[in-house]
């Protein structure tokens, strides 16, 4: 058996004292018995917090699904607009392209 030093708080240790006087224990034998039980606790996994986490992995993959349909979205517009004009038939000389891929392309990585 090894011996330990704790220190209480005085409201914590009448609490003891009073408590060892009305069960004829003493107070080491009430803190030995305390710390037996919390450690000997079954460790849980707290359903909520399980829950909550996967809530936001499942809401941060739903942000980053809106912001690729949105990058989608205007990519398409962009191409339905200049659909019939000879100039911007070539996407790496569309300047509206161009411009929309260098403002969006880290948005569209996150």
């Amino acid at each position: 058996m090894k011996k330990m030093t704790i220190r209480l708080e005085d409201y914590v240790y009448d609490r003891l004292f009073l408590f060892s006087k009305e069960e004829e224990i003493s107070i080491n034998k009430i803190v030995g018995l305390i710390l037996k039980k919390e450690i000997d606790k079954p460790k849980e996994i707290n359903a909520l917090d399980s829950i909550n986490n996967r809530l936001e992995e499942i809401q941060n993959k739903l942000t980053n699904i809106s912001k690729r349909q949105q990058f989608h979205f205007k990519l398409s517009l962009q191409h339905f607009v200049n659909q019939g004009y000879v100039g911007n038939a070539d996407p790496k000389k569309d300047k509206c392209y161009q411009e929309m891929k260098e403002n969006n392309i880290d948005k569209f990585n996150e």
